[in-house]
């Protein structure tokens, strides 16, 4: 906790993990249309959502932990900081930006989602 390189490794870390779990959901959402049948449609849009949901629980989670982190930080003067707190705060504010694009997608893949298997 007292050596901030080792929680930013961390963050960064956790940051490529949600863009890449949120890639795989696309791609696996865009795979769902070479599908023939409606049923095998649906089940893999499903997965995709589930894949796009953990996305964006991680993600939140990691701008959670960021911020808690910053806030740490900023209280406790024991701890020698190497690097501008305020690029960590725009880290913060990147992953939140990319998180609720992320919402934004989940929620319209989820309406036409809806849309899709009720007519």
């Amino acid at each position: 906790m007292e050596n901030p390189q080792r929680f930013m490794n961390g963050y960064h870390s956790a940051s490529r993990n949600v863009f890449l779990v949120s890639s795989v959901a696309i791609a696996l959402y865009g795979f769902s249309g070479t599908f023939k049948l409606d049923k095998s449609v649906n089940i893999i849009k499903t997965l995709s959502l589930f894949i796009f949901l953990c996305a964006f629980f991680q993600g939140i989670n990691t701008i959670y932990s960021l911020y808690k982190y910053i806030k740490f930080i900023k209280t406790n003067k024991n701890i020698q900081v190497y690097f501008n707190l305020n690029v960590m705060y725009n880290y913060l504010l990147i992953t939140s930006g990319y998180t609720l694009l992320l919402g934004i997608v989940i929620s319209l893949a989820f309406i036409r989602f809806l849309n899709r298997t009720l007519h």
